[in-house]
């Protein structure tokens, strides 16, 4: 078993922006397509992996 946890300090999320990752075309850019998170979300859990995302706003996301 593996553990990668990784943080940042931008902006941050509410809740129902964390609850939409993943969704196709789901985005918080001004230029993005909301695809990447989705095909990665995918691929771990092709895996059998587990991915989770905890965010404040204006506190960053983990």
């Amino acid at each position: 078993m593996a553990q990668i946890l990784i943080r940042d300090t931008g902006a941050g999320m509410s809740s129902t922006q964390v609850k939409r990752l993943g969704n196709p075309y789901f985005t918080t850019k001004e230029s993005g397509t909301g695809l990447g998170l989705m095909v990665v979300i995918s691929l771990v859990k092709a895996m059998n992996g587990k991915i989770h995302f905890r965010s404040k706003p204006n506190e960053g996301t983990i």
